[in-house]
């Protein structure tokens, strides 16, 4: 299982810095998904690259 997730790279005290948005079974639909959300969030907000959106393996499901 792989895990869609989105890192904020300004980290606030007291907040997480990692945030799951979404769980797909394979690798190519998870970076399709990264790419769409990548490119909107890259249109709405040009100036503020305070984050990372990436596909993850899932430890718990990786074997």
């Amino acid at each position: 299982m792989w895990l869609l997730i989105m890192v904020l790279l300004n980290i606030v005290p007291g907040l997480d810095n990692i945030t799951v948005l979404n769980t797909y079974a394979t690798s190519e639909e998870c970076q399709i998904e990264r790419n769409r959300i990548g490119f909107e969030m890259a249109a709405a907000y040009p100036y503020d690259r305070d984050f990372l959106i990436a596909c993850q393996l899932n430890p718990k499901h990786s074997s």
